[in-house]
C-alpha cells in the first residue's frame, strides 16, 4: 500500500457500488446554547427529537468543555486507519469550532462530534469527542440544522469495518432546501461536493457542518504554500464553502494522527475520503 497523503486507502471489506449517498430534505435552523454540565451528545439529540426529527447537522462555536475525552486518527493494526487511545487534555478547554451529525444507532440516540479547542496549556488541539464529554462553565453555542426528511443512521460499514453514518429518506421531498450525503472512501472531497449539489439540482450551494476524514489532507495555506498532514487519515473538525456548477471552494480545519491541527483551503483532486465523510449542503438561495 502506498503510504502518502492523497492516495486512497485500501480497506479490508468489499467495496460498495454506491460511492455517494444523497438524500434531499427540507430544513429549519435552531440556534441553542448548551448549558453547563450537560453532555453535548445527549443535549443535541434532545433538541432533534423534541423537534420531531431523526437527523441534524450541527456547527459548534465558542463556550468551554467540562469533562473532555477524545481520540484522534491512528494507524490501524488490521486496517489502514483507526483511532488513538482516549486522551484527557489539561483544562480549561475553550471551543474554537466543530461539527456534529445527530441521528441514531441501534435505535438509540447517537451523535458524531469533531471539534477543535485551546487547552489549559494554550495549545490548539482537536479530535473526535467521546460521548461522555460535557459543557464547562461557559455555554457552548450550536447552530442546529434540523432535517425534516432525513434520518441519519449509524451502523458498521462492511467496507471499512468501522461505524459510519448514512442518510436515509423518511418521506418524499418535492422542494428540498438542503441535501445530506455520505461519501465513501476514495472519492475526492471536492468532486463529491460538486456531484452532491448537481444531484440535488442546486445551481449554487453552501457547504456547512461537514465532518469526516480524508487521506492525509493537502490544504493550501497561502499563495504557493501547501500543508500536508501525515498519512493515513486526517479528521476534519469543520468544513465550509461554496459550490457553483463545477467551481468549488472549501475551507477546512482538521486534526492528524499526531494530534496536530491544520487549516486551509481544500485542494481539489488531492483529498480522497479516508473512511467516511458526512456532508450537508444547502441551496444557495436559502436563508437558513
Amino acid at each position: 500500500m502506498t503510504r502518502r497523503a492523497g492516495v486512497p486507502l485500501r480497506h479490508p471489506g468489499p467495496v460498495a457500488e454506491e460511492r455517494i449517498v444523497v438524500v434531499p430534505t427540507r430544513v429549519s435552523v435552531q440556534r441553542v446554547e448548551i448549558p453547563p454540565g450537560r453532555r453535548l451528545s445527549e443535549y443535541l439529540h434532545d433538541v432533534v427529537s423534541t423537534a420531531g426529527c431523526a437527523g441534524a447537522n450541527v456547527e459548534l462555536a465558542h463556550g468551554s468543555f467540562g469533562a473532555l475525552r477524545y481520540v484522534h486518527p491512528a494507524v490501524g493494526e488490521d486496517r489502514p486507519a483507526f483511532y488513538s487511545e482516549a486522551i484527557e487534555p489539561p483544562g480549561p478547554c475553550f471551543v474554537q469550532g466543530g461539527a456534529a451529525t445527530v441521528g441514531t444507532r441501534d435505535g438509540e440516540g447517537f451523535t458524531h462530534i469533531h471539534a477543535t479547542w485551546i487547552d489549559g496549556l494554550g495549545r490548539v488541539r482537536g479530535g473526535h469527542l467521546l460521548p461522555e464529554c460535557t459543557v464547562g462553565d461557559i455555554p457552548i453555542e450550536a447552530t442546529v440544522r434540523l432535517l425534516h426528511d432525513v434520518a441519519w443512521v449509524s451502523s458498521t460499514c462492511p467496507e471499512t469495518m468501522m461505524p459510519a453514518f448514512s442518510p436515509r429518506a423518511r418521506r418524499g421531498c418535492e422542494r428540498p432546501h438542503a441535501v445530506s450525503a455520505r461519501i465513501r472512501p476514495g472519492v475526492d472531497l471536492c468532486d463529491a461536493v460538486v456531484e452532491v449539489a448537481g444531484r440535488a439540482g442546486f445551481p449554487t450551494a453552501r457547504v456547512r457542518a461537514g465532518l469526516g476524514s480524508v487521506v492525509g489532507a493537502r490544504l493550501r495555506t497561502g499563495e504557493g504554500r501547501v500543508t500536508e498532514a501525515d498519512w493515513p487519515a486526517t479528521e476534519f473538525t469543520s468544513l465550509a464553502g461554496t459550490v457553483s456548477d463545477r467551481d468549488v471552494s472549501l475551507a477546512a480545519v482538521a486534526v492528524d494522527r499526531n494530534g496536530d491541527v491544520h487549516s486551509g483551503v481544500v485542494i481539489p483532486g488531492q483529498n480522497p475520503v479516508a473512511v467516511t465523510f458526512e456532508l450537508y449542503l444547502e441551496e444557495g438561495a436559502h436563508d437558513g
